[in-house]
């Protein structure tokens, strides 16, 4: 689970939520980064690490001994000649502010929620997403606000070895992942105890299992080209986030001349990335599982 989840889920223990709320300069860590602190033991996500992260489980747990309850907006500054108080003990030369949400009691269902705020009386979910997402200051408080987006998810089309290592990569970056093969009792698809949902459905008539939207993504890794051909003629009219194609550079080509010759356009054709993955010659299911994630990270985080 996501550290909100968690501390939404959190009624029966103590736990601080923290989240970035503003960066400037060089800073690890993005603006929405959360971590879960409990009082003791392993923390959940992450605020950027290093030595800030550090201060910032220290202040937490500081903060669940004493017994606090509202929220705090602490500034930490990267560098060497900040003062004492808000010095984070990085060097990196920018600064950034995190809040840190005690939790006791909170009640609040996401589901269905479009929108976080928090502000010096706690934290709530909102129906609508905040118009502009950001923090605010007045005189005597602060608010921070957040769109709250759903998971992303991925549909690999083939449960075979490089699906079942891909699957938990995948999931270790927040994406939902739906793995979808035409064979029946395939034990690698059986043992991919990570996916989301499994499906076991003609490669023919996959096209109504993937929404046409910008935000699905989806692998195409089938037991054989003629099935890799299937599916990609049936994805490559949506409007995908990625569209990724394993096979070798002999294959992908005959793959998409054939896509060509049912008329789709050099265009569209190009978007498909195919041999998939970042070219790290990679060989084995864990090694193309990493060069595959590397590859839909770089999508995901293009400007």
């Amino acid at each position: 689970m996501k550290p909100l989840d968690l501390f939404l889920d959190s009624r029966d223990r103590r736990a601080v939520l923290c989240i970035v709320a503003e960066t400037r300069g060089s800073c690890p860590g993005r603006v929405g980064f959360k971590m879960l602190v409990p009082p003791e033991g392993a923390c959940t996500g992450s605020v950027g690490g290093g030595s800030m992260e550090f201060r910032v489980i220290t202040l937490a747990r500081e903060m669940l001994a004493a017994g606090e309850r509202k929220p705090r907006l602490v500034p930490f500054d990267h560098t060497g000649s900040a003062e004492p108080e808000n010095r984070s003990g990085m060097i990196c030369s920018g600064s950034q502010k995190i809040v840190l949400i005690p939790s006791h009691s909170t009640g609040l269902k996401l589901e269905g929620k479009q929108g976080l705020r928090v502000n010096i009386t706690g934290l709530s979910l909102l129906d609508l997403p905040p118009e502009v997402p950001e923090i605010s200051y007045s005189e005597d408080s602060w608010e921070y606000t957040e769109v709250i987006k759903p998971p992303l998810t991925v549909y690999i089309f083939g449960g075979g070895h490089c699906s079942l290592a891909l699957t938990p990569v995948l999931n270790s970056l927040d994406l939902r992942v739906v793995v979808i093969d035409d064979r029946e009792h395939v034990w690698t698809m059986a043992e991919n105890g990570s996916a989301w949902k499994k499906i076991v459905h003609s490669y023919d008539l996959v096209s109504k299992l993937v929404p046409d939207e910008s935000n699905a993504l989806v692998v195409i890794m089938t037991a054989s080209h003629t099935g890799d051909a299937t599916v990609l003629r049936q994805m490559l009219p949506k409007n995908l986030k990625y569209l990724g194609m394993m096979a070798s550079r002999a294959t992908s080509k005959h793959i998409l001349g054939e896509m060509k010759k049912l008329g789709f356009s050099e265009e569209i054709i190009d978007t498909v990335h195919t041999p998939i993955g970042i070219p790290i010659s990679s060989q084995t299911p864990a090694e193309i599982a990493v060069s595959v994630a590397a590859e839909i990270v770089k999508v995901l985080n293009r400007k």
